[in-house]
């Protein structure tokens, strides 16, 4: 097992911006392990599918995985990247709205629908603590639209990076972990792969961040990194 059963992470109503905490007592996560199953996908393994029938929400352990949608195009959207302690699956109509596909070795919370819902109506603080979840996640969305509405590509970039900080730690300068491809990032920020390549080099250009690799980063200048995420 995992800990002691499933865990959110979240900004409470009401907090700062950067209060991210994990909401639930040991109590509640051991409530909520008694109706769950635990389950581990190797990398690149489709949860679900979109459209499929939604008989289970998920809650992540460990690893990182993408949410997308397959376009009528032939174009894939990434919509979001998901990591320990978020919750997905929630669905409309009964279906699910996206794939949702593994990025690393995942280890998942499974978590039947019918059975989740009986919970949250027998125990309010517990379905308080399921609406600050969902209230971050919104505001994530919120922030996904601000990020791909900018115009420069640099920007863009900064900003997806301060989204992979560690929480807790955007004051200082932070190794950040980037699991997914940058195929990928591009697609989630609304940008080419080329874009992209352009603005990391830019911002190693500039000093601001150092690059190892493709999958992670280091902020060298706080001020001037905080400047390119507000655009000033």
């Amino acid at each position: 097992m995992i800990g002691s059963g499933p865990s959110l992470r979240a900004s409470p109503i009401g907090a700062g911006s950067d209060d991210v905490v994990r909401l639930l007592s040991q109590r509640q996560q051991s409530q909520l392990a008694v109706i769950a199953t635990e389950v581990h996908l190797p990398p690149a393994r489709i949860v679900y599918r979109e459209d499929s029938c939604a008989e289970c929400v998920f809650i992540v352990a460990r690893g990182t995985l993408k949410a997308f949608r397959d376009l009528p195009s032939g174009k894939r959207r990434v919509l979001a990247f998901l990591f320990r302690d978020d919750l997905f699956g929630l669905a409309e109509g009964g279906h699910y709205l996206h794939t949702a596909q593994s990025i690393s070795a995942v280890t998942l919370y499974r978590i039947p629908v019918h059975a989740l819902t009986r919970m949250l109506q027998a125990d309010p603080e517990l379905q308080f603590q399921f609406l600050c979840k969902v209230a971050h996640e919104l505001r994530a969305s919120l922030r996904q639209t601000i990020i791909v509405g900018r115009r420069d590509a640099v920007g863009r970039v900064a900003m997806f990076l301060q989204l992979l900080q560690p929480a807790g730690d955007r004051a200082r300068r932070s190794r950040i972990e980037i699991p997914m491809s940058r195929s990928d990032a591009a697609n989630y920020l609304g940008l080419t792969l080329e874009a992209v390549s352009r603005a990391t080099r830019t911002l190693e250009r500039m000093g601001v961040v150092g690059f190892t690799g493709r999958h992670a980063a280091q902020i060298l200048d706080t001020s001037k990194f905080h400047k390119l995420v507000t655009g000033l």
